[in-house]
């Protein structure tokens, strides 16, 4: 069984790639939205992991064409992928809010249990 190459283009790996930061939606998912492989997407996110200001998180901006050719139907799947995207967002924050303030009781508890300071005063040198 032999096995045929595709060759991408920068523009596209790039695109792919702001995809998948941007979207935060899993490599799978990624990967198959845009017809490649999940080994493939993993070894571009692993070649440029280095590189990110290349993959600006910025999504390309659309041209005044595109814009003014839109229907009703795309603004309003964009607006609630939007809206689905800000609630996962919030989720995330209140999870890490949530993670901080459980390590901040751990680390009174062990101050207290263990009778030392654990935290760094201000202005300590």
């Amino acid at each position: 069984m032999s096995r045929t190459h595709t060759l991408y283009s920068e523009e596209f790996r790039l695109s792919v790639l702001r995809d998948y930061y941007s979207s935060g939606m899993s490599m799978n998912a990624c990967a198959k939205k845009h017809g490649i492989s999940h080994a493939i997407l993993w070894r571009w996110k692993k070649r440029d992991e280095n590189e990110k200001e290349l993959v600006s998180l910025q999504p390309e901006t659309p041209s005044d064409d595109d814009m003014s050719n839109r229907s009703k139907d795309s603004y309003r799947e964009e607006i609630a992928a939007l809206k689905r995207r800000n609630r996962e967002l919030e989720k995330a924050l209140e999870i890490s809010r949530m993670e901080t303030r459980v390590r901040d009781m751990m680390i009174d508890k062990a101050e207290e249990y263990f009778d030392i300071p654990i935290r760094k005063k201000s202005g300590a040198k």
